[in-house]
């Protein structure tokens, strides 16, 4: 029973994940603070350790919030102390980040959520619009929504159509 109990309590500390989309902001998927939506989980095993306030999914890894995506191999969740939120978000192998028509590929992801940040890390690739950018590193500010890509940067970018 204490087993069942701490994984619901992780489940709910993740509704404190301030990531969700919203249309009025500009850059990738309109990444904006909103907890009022709940979070979904789902993956083939999680462990969880209270003592160092650490879960871990692993297997088929999806997380979503709102419009918000995240799907990987493996995911570790660092909470606070008291259980009261989420300090930060490892993701690896595999990683695909999804928000609203945006999506984001790399090898790790680390979603901070005191800094504000998603850093996407080895072979990102970020998709836009029929856009596409690929770098060592994607950063995402969930405030703003915009990116910053660094490493070897190299992109396509569709010239708009001309309809009337």
């Amino acid at each position: 029973m204490r087993k069942i109990s701490i994984i619901l309590s992780v489940i709910a500390i993740f509704a404190v994940a301030p990531v969700l989309a919203d249309e009025n902001k500009p850059g990738f998927g309109n990444l904006s603070e909103d907890t009022k939506e709940p979070i979904m989980t789902s993956s083939d095993q999680m462990t969880v350790d209270s003592e160092i306030s650490q879960a871990e999914l692993i297997g088929n890894v999806e997380i979503a919030q709102g419009d918000l995506l995240l799907y990987a191999d493996y995911v570790r969740i660092t909470y606070s102390k008291n259980q009261s939120k989420i300090d930060a978000l490892f993701a690896r192998d595999n990683v695909v980040l999804i928000s609203g028509e945006d999506r984001a590929t790399a090898n790790e992801a680390d979603y901070n959520l005191e800094r504000g940040t998603i850093v996407m890390t080895g072979n990102a690739l970020v998709s836009q619009d029929g856009n596409t950018v690929s770098a060592d590193r994607a950063e995402f500010d969930i405030d703003s929504g915009a990116t910053s890509m660094s490493g070897r940067v190299k992109s396509v970018l569709i010239a708009p159509s001309e309809q009337d």
